[in-house]
């Protein structure tokens, strides 16, 4: 496995924002064979003495200052280690990645042939997973846990910065199809995803456990799934975006302000104005 290893390098990228103690401990934990490391930080203020125990030579920390978005960071620290490691995984600070993941990993790489692109399987407070073995290809996956061969991106490009948050891992995937590659879950490659906010409704027969995000963050949903889905002609997002209004109308309280949010988002998708927002009128 050693020698292994060093033919066939796994590197990461974590994009932070805001990170605390939780965030740490997470990637403390991070398998010893990945390598190098690069934490990339969204905040405004420079973060890097709670990380003071982690640097190290392999392990890097760039502060940002501002908030750049997602595919900004994931772009600049996979440019950053691409030339370093055959295989980069991306992660968000919200999730958890463990020796079992990467193991998988490493497992499908030796048994596969120029493995492009593979997937974990997710669980999450709202979703349990369902066990299973082997591999399956996949439409779609969000980026958290990927990983990618470092070739990818030289054919395929970067992430869109122009989405800036939100579903910028979809937009890739649909852009790896295009582009004829492979999307390959890993099913025994179980990724623990802690979401912000988790609510749960209560009806006569079952209970239903949900996510709750922001008014802003409603906005990039909606304008990045419908700008999404008009480029790729895709199914999915349409039905993505109207369960996102569904969720609105009848789970969310200020209903009023998500509402206008959700529609100014589709009213920006439709004349191709995306970017960050500042402020949503």
């Amino acid at each position: 496995m050693v020698n292994y290893m060093k033919k066939k390098q796994i590197g990461c990228v974590i994009v932070l924002f805001n990170p605390d103690k939780k965030v740490v401990e997470r990637i403390e934990q991070y398998p010893m064979n990945v390598s190098p490391i690069i934490l990339i930080d969204n905040s405004t203020l420079n973060n890097a003495s709670l990380f003071s125990n982690i640097i190290r030579d392999d392990v890097f920390y760039i502060a940002l200052n501002n908030n750049t978005g997602i595919a900004h960071a994931l772009n600049l620290g996979i440019n950053k280690i691409k030339d370093k490691a055959s295989y980069i995984i991306t992660m968000d600070q919200d999730s958890e990645l463990t020796n079992i993941v990467v193991d998988t990993y490493y497992e499908a790489i030796s048994k596969m042939d120029n493995v492009k692109v593979l997937a974990p399987n997710f669980e999450t407070e709202r979703k349990k997973h369902k066990k299973k073995t082997g591999y399956d290809k996949v439409k779609l996956s969000m980026q958290s846990g990927m990983l990618f061969q470092s070739t990818v991106f030289d054919k395929v490009g970067m992430f869109n910065e122009e989405l800036f948050l939100d579903v910028v891992d979809y937009e890739y995937c649909l852009r790896l199809r295009n582009c004829g590659i492979d999307i390959l879950r890993c099913n025994e490659a179980i990724l623990n995803h802690h979401p912000a906010e988790t609510r749960e409704r209560k009806f006569i027969y079952f209970s239903l456990k949900y996510g709750v995000a922001s008014p802003i963050r409603y906005y990039y949903q909606a304008r990045n799934l419908m700008w999404t889905a008009k480029k790729y002609k895709s199914f999915k997002m349409y039905q993505i975006l109207i369960i996102k209004l569904f969720k609105i109308l009848l789970l969310f309280d200020n209903k009023k302000k998500y509402l206008d949010y959700y529609f100014i988002g589709i009213k920006d998708a439709n004349s191709n104005s995306l970017g960050k927002r500042d402020k949503v009128t």
